[in-house]
């Protein structure tokens, strides 16, 4: 065995085991069981528990104090396979177990790697499995008697080998028990193939009658569509050619209804004409009358104003004097008594001031009598202290009165100054918004100009695009036109009463082309007719699909080339369109020829005109004899086409531009008149806050003039109060000084108070009687100020009106004259009204006549109109009908191309399907259809697949039930075999351990049965032990060394019977005393000569009997190292 890495062992070790016993010692610690941990380990063991440790990576090396850890552990067995017990052909087999660190791990087998499966099953043949009993420690001794009948049986199958063959039955059950269960699914899949088939076989069926439907119904709409078309086309045609019946009816209708228009147009005129010289005669009349009442009125107010400036003319002077006398007269009394009210105003506020202050001194007095000497001197000394005060105060109160009046002053004249600021600066702000005004007046009148050309160019513009939209459409519907003339003149020619064809041509040139085209085209290719009958139907018959190109002529021609010089009929002449240079040439050649819209017009023209010839714009030449109809794609028209809508194209060009310039020009005046009203507004709200201002200033001026005005009352009435308190002062000293005096002196004092008293209260009653009169006084001025004020005012006034004086000579004789002259236009009036009225009268009667000839054109008119609405609803109703097929047929060949995926030829060209009804055969057909629904068209297809299927899994289930079969005789197989297996090593261990028995007891007997002898593959084993003198029912009564031994007699037994070639015994011997220790190894050295023996052990006997005895030892810090010694050499 060879050891790097394991557990304690560090270092790469070597031992080699001899035959015989092998015997290995050391101190415990040293790692003499990790030897045998070593052994399990490389024989595959997976449990840690069985190695002593809790995980499969604790058996590394994990280091020391000195030595780091290991990054794996590597354990190799040799075995000597002289003998061939192993299965291979090689002398020696080694066996190599390795463990990493990453936890992965290799086996290999002499250096091959291999499987943990395949070092099993080698050892397992050879008897040396990890299963097998080979290594016995001491904790399995024990276990061994103290295990059931299961684990003592489990032990005889492991040394009978049989192991094995319970794997393979354990792996053919499995392998059973999985394949009864592929069997159950596949019965379930097999069922449910069998389940899809019935329905899928049905689909089938059902999608080969459906395809046989859907090719009769194919087939039968087809045939109907191919019949509706027909009928659809016959519809149209039907439709087409009543349409060209109408269309004739209505062209001549209409040209009546526009000779008509024209008539009624003219007699409306007639009588718009009329109707207007009879109002301008009614209104001019009325204007006259009107007139006349006004001049007879200037007459009488002229008579009137001349009647009364002459009577006025006598007292208007004397008036006006006496007014400016009176006026005079009130300025002087307004002057006088604004006077007294100032004077009554004072005077009323000193008399009550004087009133107050004597009411005050007689108080004092009252109080100075009422007392004596002492309490008078103290009340006048206090009236002196309060009058000292009170004119303090009072002259504190004028100082600042003073200041005040100098600061409101002062306010007055900065606010008149600000005032005439503001006002100047109005001035010149109304003036900037007046100009602002006239510019914004200005810039309005400009952006609505502006805004109007803009507009007009707008409505230009689209009538330019109408028109090069129209010359377009005209010019590609020339150039589209695909009828060739030999198509045309191919109908033409077969057409009823067709006589041949003549041919000419002379070109001419510009804008209208096609007209003198017409007009000097030649007649080489015309075709002539019997009859005008046969000529319209064959025109009409071109019209019809769009030709042209082509003359046709009644008779023979000559007639045409000599007709007479066109008259006047109201139609214009072709000469006066086109504005021939050489006017005699034109007469001479176009002088006959005029221009009518519509080729029924100008057919009908024609028929009624013989002389002229006719044209239409479009170049279709008619006389009473031909027509001669237009090429549908002649050159020259596409070329007049293409000049019409260059000069389309130029005018819309142009119309854009303008359009674009006057935009541009629109919004810049819209934006001018913005601005405008933008600094309009700005000044404007300059202009109100300034005059806002103005207004709280003038305010201010006024309250500030009023505040002065109460100051220097207020400054007058304290001046006075100072005087008098000034002079109730001075009165008050003597009086204080005689009080403070002799008694006598007090009493002629007392006297004079009580005197003054008296006096003063006279005085203050004289005083109160004069501030009420001037109160009154004050109040009686105020009012007649008033009356003078309002007496003036109306003075002024009725000056101002008098202010133009009397009635001048001039005057007089201008009112005179005034009245002369109205009169006299009176008459002149009167007399023109007259001729007017006659004139009206006149007039009137013209007016009913025409309106009566008006209303008859009208009701000649409205019949035509009726007329060609009646032909108008009918060919809007074969409009209708014609789009309504068109539509229909459009929808057969859409339901064709959608349904069938056909086109129409193929309907048209279907086989016939003989039968009835066959549109509700088609609705049967498409019923059945329908109520099949819808079907799978790849069921046979998934049908034949699906049986493919259940065919293959009905073959599969035959074969597991052929391999369930197989696993059943394999497993009978290895029962049988494991029933023989066990039955010869049970016979054989059974008699090998009551023979070891025997030599471990002596005298003593121990026997095994089986539990159920009838059921010999499940049986347990039992072990019987009774040693010599003891009677005893239970293996748990024996004695520990009783048990061990009992235990080495079962081992050794399957020893016996099972030999392998190697033991390991593992201090089995430890609870043995020195008697049953030298039993024991009796029992050993009887296996001496047929196994290896490796005995780990403390006992010295132990010691003795080993051939060779292994040292283990470990230092401290280190691992462990093995020592060996040859004890058979040391013997010899």
């Amino acid at each position: 065995m060879k050891v790097a890495g394991f557990k304690s062992f560090a270092d790469r070790t070597r031992l080699e085991f001899r035959p015989g016993v092998s015997v290995v010692v050391g101190p415990n610690g040293s790692g003499k069981s990790n030897l045998v941990d070593a052994i399990h380990w490389v024989l595959g063991t997976q449990a840690p528990r069985s190695l002593r440790t809790a995980r499969m990576d604790d058996v590394i090396f994990a280091g020391t104090a000195t030595r780091p850890a290991l990054n794996r552990s590597e354990v190799t067995v040799v075995f000597d396979n002289n003998a061939r017990q192993m299965a291979l052909d090689l002398d020696e087999v080694a066996i190599t177990r390795r463990l990493f660190r990453d936890g992965s791990s290799e086996y290999e087998i002499n250096g091959m790697a291999c499987r943990l499966l395949d070092v099993t099953e080698l050892l397992s043949d050879s008897g040396v499995g990890r299963h097998q009993h080979i290594i016995i420690n001491q904790g399995q001794v024990d276990s061994i008697l103290s295990a059931g009948p299961e684990e003592h049986r489990a032990v005889i199958e492991e040394a009978a080998g049989i192991l094995k063959h319970k794997l393979r039955k354990e792996r053919a059950m499995r392998r059973l028990e999985r394949t009864d269960e592929d069997l159950v699914r596949l019965t379930d899949i097999l069922a449910e193939v069998s389940r899809q088939m019935r329905p899928l076989k049905r689909q089938a069926e059902a999608a080969d009658r459906h395809g046989a439907l859907v090719s009769e119904v194919r087939s039968l709409a087809l045939f109907l569509a191919g019949e509706e078309l027909r009928q659809l086309d016959g519809t149209l045609e039907d439709a087409r050619t009543s349409q060209t019946e109408l269309s004739a009816a209505l062209a001549a209708a209409r040209t009546l209804n526009a000779h008509l228009e024209s008539e009624i147009d003219s007699t409306a005129r007639a009588v718009s004409d009329r109707q207007e010289a009879i109002d301008r005669d009614s209104e001019a009349a009325a204007r006259l009358e009107t007139t006349t009442e006004r001049l007879r009125r200037v007459a009488q107010v002229a008579k009137e104003r001349h009647r009364n400036a002459r009577s006025r003319r006598q007292g208007a002077d004397e008036r006006r004097n006496d007014l400016e006398e009176e006026q005079l007269l009130l300025q002087r009394e307004i002057v006088e008594t604004d006077a007294l009210c100032q004077h009554a105003s004072n005077q009323s506020g000193q008399d009550e001031a004087t009133f107050r202050l004597l009411e005050e001194q007689e108080r004092s007095l009252a109080d100075q009598a009422d007392l004596s000497a002492e309490g008078a001197l103290a009340v006048v000394q206090g009236e002196q202290r309060s009058l000292v005060a009170a004119d303090e105060r009072d002259r504190h109160e004028l100082a600042q009165i003073e200041h005040r009046l100098s600061v409101v002053g002062e306010q007055i004249e900065a606010e008149k100054k600000t005032v005439t600021d503001v006002d100047q600066e109005m001035l010149d702000l109304d003036a900037l918004v007046g100009k602002a005004q006239d510019r914004y007046d200005t810039a309005a009148a400009s952006r609505r100009r502006e805004q109007e050309a803009w507009e007009t160019a707008q409505l230009d513009e689209q009538e330019r695009r109408l028109d090069a939209a129209a010359a377009l459409a005209r010019r590609d519907a020339i150039a589209a036109s695909e009828a060739g003339p030999a198509d045309v003149q191919r109908i033409v020619a077969n057409g009823q009463g067709a006589l041949g064809s003549l041919t000419s041509l002379w070109n001419v040139s510009p804008e209208w082309l096609p007209a003198v085209n017409a007009a000097l085209g030649p007649w080489a290719d015309a075709i002539a007719f019997e009859d005008a009958t046969d000529l319209a139907v064959a025109i009409a018959s071109l019209k019809a699909i769009g030709g042209g190109g082509q003359s046709a002529v009644r008779g023979r021609p000559g007639g045409l080339l000599s007709a007479p010089k066109a008259l006047e009929h109201g139609i214009e002449p072709l000469i006066d369109l086109i504005g021939a240079t050489g006017f005699e040439i034109a007469v001479a050649l176009l002088g006959d020829v005029v221009v009518v819209d519509g080729w029924i017009a100008a057919w009908a023209f024609a028929k009624d005109q013989p002389e002229l010839r006719v044209v239409t714009p479009e170049g279709d030449l008619f006389t009473v004899d031909g027509i001669r109809l237009a090429p549908t794609a002649k050159p020259e028209m596409l070329k007049a086409a293409n000049f019409e809508l260059d000069r389309a194209e130029v005018g819309l060009a142009k119309a854009r531009s303008r359009m674009t310039s006057m935009r541009r020009q629109f919004e810049a005046s819209r934006a001018a008149e913005r601005e405008a009203l933008e600094t309009l507004e700005s000044l404007e709200a300059r202009l109100a806050g300034i005059t806002e201002a103005r207004g709280r200033t003038k305010r201010m001026v006024a309250e500030l003039a009023g505040e002065h005005l109460r100051l220097e009352q207020r400054q007058g009435l304290l001046d006075n109060v100072i005087a008098e308190r000034q002079l109730a002062i001075e009165r008050l000293g003597p009086t204080i000084s005689a009080l403070e005096g002799e008694e006598a002196e007090r009493q002629r004092l007392m006297a004079d108070i009580t005197e003054r008293r008296w006096q003063m209260a006279s005085a203050k009653e004289e005083a109160r009687v004069a501030w009420q009169e001037a109160e009154r006084t004050l109040s009686a001025a105020s009012e007649r100020l008033g009356l003078l004020r309002g007496r003036q005012q109306t003075v002024e006034e009725e000056l101002a009106a008098r202010g133009g004086g009397s009635a001048s000579d001039a005057d007089l004789a201008r009112l005179q004259s005034i009245e002369f002259l109205a009169v006299r236009a009176i008459e002149v009036i009167r007399h023109k009204i007259g001729v007017l009225r006659e004139r009206q009268a006149v007039g009137r009667e013209q007016l009913r006549i025409a309106e009566l000839e008006l209303s008859r054109q009208r009701s000649d008119l409205s019949r035509a109109k009726d007329e060609i609405e009646s032909h108008r609803d009918t060919l809007s109703t074969l409009a209708i009908v014609e789009a309504e097929a068109r539509v229909r047929r459009e929808a057969v060949a859409e339901g064709l191309r959608r349904d069938l995926d056909t086109d129409e030829d193929a309907a048209l060209g279907a086989n016939a399907i003989a039968g009835d009804n066959l549109s509700e055969l088609l609705v049967q057909r498409q019923a059945e259809l329908r109520r099949m629904g819808a079907v799978n068209p790849l069921a046979a297809e998934e049908y034949r697949e699906l049986a493919e299927r259940h065919n293959f899994m009905a073959g599969q289930l035959e074969d597991l039930e052929k391999s369930r079969s197989e696993l059943r005789q394999v497993m009978r197989a290895l029962d049988e075999e494991i029933q023989v297996r066990f039955s010869s090593a049970f016979e054989e261990v059974a008699a090998a351990y009551q023979d070891y028995f025997g030599v471990l007891f002596p005298g003593g007997a121990g026997r095994m049965r089986l539990t159920d002898p009838g059921q010999p593959l499940t049986s347990g084993v039992e072990i019987e032990a009774q040693p010599m003198g003891k009677k005893i029912g239970d293996l748990s009564l024996l004695s520990g060394g009783e048990r061990s031994l009992a235990a080495l007699a079962f081992l050794f037994g399957v020893f016996r019977a099972r030999p392998s070639p190697f033991y390991i015994l593992d201090e089995v011997e430890a609870a043995l005393d020195d008697s049953n220790l030298r039993r024991f190894l009796r029992l050993v050295d009887t296996f001496r000569g047929e196994s290896q023996l490796v005995l780990i052990t403390h006992q010295q006997q132990t010691m003795e009997v080993a051939d060779v005895l292994y040292g283990v030892t470990m230092e401290p810090g280190g691992s462990s190292q093995v020592l060996s010694r040859d004890l058979a050499i040391l013997n010899i």
